[in-house]
């Protein structure tokens, strides 16, 4: 794997690189609603919150993508659910870091933003679904949804997910929710290699070795875990790289199935190996 597209997947797969970035501090207590974080066993549920909420299934990129606008160039997925206290927790933010966005545990997470820079949101789903942290609602809903300023310019719009981003982020998405915008395309020809299911899992528009690209970490729930990676337009020396990892894999306890499909020029390779040998699977690149 391409040192940057490491970099690029430890920086979605961390919630709080993008959560800090969002995030500009509380809202002041002249602005705020009478609301903030307590016991979550206590706290006020959904439907203290006005107007449409956000319903729409997600347990995978795929799903995440339904909902997002067109144009981003990077998609990530992680199910903490199934992550914490398994091996592939190693990858995973401190729960305390986790839980402070909401004041409750989030459960799923997808996030998808543009290579510009001037898009970018994150959907979340929570346990339990409650209203535990500080806001104020808007005045006026964007087609029926009514958002939750969290300060400086992040929204949350209520539902299952929830939706975090800025105003105009959020009302893009609404937008594809509604049927009045088309969900994204972007990742159209690499999704066909791509199987639901794993823990974590990113795309990415590339602008180097491959047009297109997609990682995904997955529990095998035998004792075994695997990465996948698919190229869409690989350099030859990409694979030429690969092939030569490949030659030696078992030495590093690592073991290669690699298809090429020739026709679309699309290559996939998937990895397998033991719990003890996690941190091999993931430090394994295609130098």
């Amino acid at each position: 794997m391409n040192t940057k597209y490491v970099a690029i997947f430890l920086a979605v797969i961390m919630l709080m690189s993008i959560g800090t970035f969002f995030f500009s501090g509380p809202l002041s207590n002249n602005d705020q609603d009478d609301n903030g974080a307590g016991d979550p066993a206590d706290a006020p549920g959904f439907e203290t919150i006005p107007g449409t909420r956000m319903q729409h299934e997600l347990d995978s990129v795929l799903d995440g993508l339904e909902m997002t606008p067109q144009g981003v160039s990077v998609a990530s997925y992680v199910d903490y659910s199934r992550v914490y206290n398994t091996p592939l927790q190693i990858m995973a933010p401190n729960i305390t870091e986790i839980y402070s966005i909401y004041n409750t545990m989030i459960m799923q997470r997808y996030s998808a933003y543009s290579a510009t820079g001037d898009f970018a949101f994150e959907a979340h789903t929570i346990s339990p679904e409650v209203i535990n942290f500080e806001y104020m609602l808007t005045e006026d809903s964007y087609n029926g949804y009514y958002m939750l300023s969290r300060g400086g310019e992040l929204y949350n719009v209520v539902g299952t997910p929830m939706l975090l981003g800025s105003r105009n982020d959020l009302e893009n998405v609404i937008d594809v929710k509604s049927g009045t915008a088309n969900s994204s395309t972007d990742f159209e020809r690499i999704l066909s290699y791509v199987e639901p299911g794993a823990e974590y899992s990113t795309l990415v528009i590339g602008d180097g070795p491959v047009e297109q690209y997609y990682l995904e970490y997955r529990d095998m729930n035998d004792g075994n875990y695997s990465r996948t990676e698919v190229f869409v337009e690989p350099d030859q020396s990409l694979l030429d790289n690969i092939s030569a990892m490949e030659a030696n894999s078992t030495d590093r306890n690592l073991y290669y199935n690699t298809t090429t499909y020739g026709d679309e020029n699309v290559t996939k390779v998937v990895i397998t190996t033991n719990a003890s040998n996690i941190y091999g699977l993931i430090l394994e690149q295609f130098r």
